[in-house]
């Protein structure tokens, strides 16, 4: 949600300074601009330049963040505005240009659509000091009006931007927040209101990525609920799917806020673990696994408990995919499985066994000869 609202606003400010930028290319063919007007002119349409550069910047980095991490992007846009307002202000200051002033007005604006309302009234407040402190020089030029006329010109200016720009802000706010709601309800599980495995598969491919990137490590967990296709015959389905709903909630309350959740397929589980190593991984599920053995479903209509085993893997230098981190879960999932299930076995505990496996293959395809 975060990043689509993010994302809706920088392309709206990518439109705005672009149209900045062709207002000054015409001033700077003005006839009656001088060659310190016109030279001005062209920093203030470098400075909008290197705005537009700084937003794609910022619309390239949202890739690589995660929700988490818009908020410290937005502080940074707090410098872009203020960078445009001073470089005006310094213009008007040498030339006096009325046009010069109006377009400092946009840099309320620029605030308002990188999400920073505080920011873009203050902007508003030295804009407006501006033209007072300069009135006695007989600033701005061009415009016969008297000194009280300018100020409630330049005030109406200002309102009338500032709530233009609200209501643009809040058209963007809204239509971000419908598509991010269909969005997370194509990417969430309905029953137990996890992650789906679609999106599941597209957030491990983006963690892996970032592990081998930074260097960090990345865990996965893959579990199941031992017998349930047996509850499931005995008690009917609507028995089973609320166990379901119930261990997706439990799942949600006792895990991290930086791991991912998601519903694997039928009775299967997954949990994405960034920047946690096997050990660690494996101490969060065995709480988890007992948790869940402790605790009491469907009550009061049908009290039953349920155990779950549980495979636990870490992104090793050999592996190169994700589907390599899934395959090595999976393997120790079903160890657990073979070992009298209701427990957790590591993937790193069967390497061995897993090199001697493909080695095997292997040797099966070679050329006797």
């Amino acid at each position: 949600m975060v990043e689509l609202q993010f994302k809706s606003i920088c392309r709206l400010n990518r439109l705005l300074v672009v149209a900045l930028m062709v207002v000054t290319i015409s001033l700077i063919g003005f006839q009656h601009s001088g060659l310190l007007e016109k030279t001005l002119f062209m920093g203030l349409l470098a400075t909008h330049f290197t705005f537009l550069m700084a937003n794609e910047f910022l619309l390239k980095m949202l890739k690589r963040l995660r929700e988490a991490e818009f908020q410290t992007i937005t502080y940074f846009s707090v410098i872009l505005p203020v960078a445009v307002e001073v470089y005006i202000g310094v213009n008007y200051a040498l030339t006096g240009s009325f046009w010069v002033y109006l377009l400092g007005a946009f840099s309320m604006l620029q605030a308002l659509f990188l999400g920073q309302p505080k920011l873009s009234k203050i902007l508003g407040g030295i804009h407006l000091g501006l033209l007072i402190v300069l009135l006695p020089l007989g600033y701005p030029h061009v415009i016969s009006l008297s000194p009280a006329m300018l100020v409630i010109m330049a005030v109406g200016w200002g309102v009338c931007l500032y709530y233009y720009g609200i209501i643009v802000s809040r058209v963007v706010k809204s239509h971000a927040s419908q598509v991010g709601k269909l969005q997370s309800m194509a990417a969430t599980d309905a029953l137990t209101g996890l992650t789906n495995r679609r999106q599941f598969n597209n957030r491990l491919h983006e963690e892996v990525s970032r592990a081998r990137r930074h260097e960090t490590p990345l865990s996965l967990a893959l579990f199941d609920l031992d017998d349930f296709k047996r509850l499931n015959d005995f008690y009917g389905h609507p028995v089973g799917d609320r166990i379901l709903k119930e261990l997706g909630k439990l799942i949600r309350q006792n895990i991290r806020e930086s791991d991912l959740p998601a519903r694997y397929g039928g009775e299967e589980f997954a949990i994405i673990l960034p920047e946690t190593r096997e050990v660690e991984a494996d101490e969060l599920l065995e709480r988890l696994r007992l948790l869940v053995a402790q605790t009491v479903f469907c009550l009061p209509e049908n009290p039953l408990t349920i155990t779950i085993s549980v495979g636990v893997a870490q992104l090793e230098p050999r592996q190169h995919t994700a589907f390599e981190l899934v395959e090595l879960a999976d393997k120790a999932l079903y160890e657990a499985k073979t070992q009298g299930k209701n427990r957790v076995v590591m993937g790193s505990a069967l390497m061995p066994k897993v090199l001697l496996s493909k080695n095997s293959m292997k040797h099966l395809f070679e050329d006797p000869s």
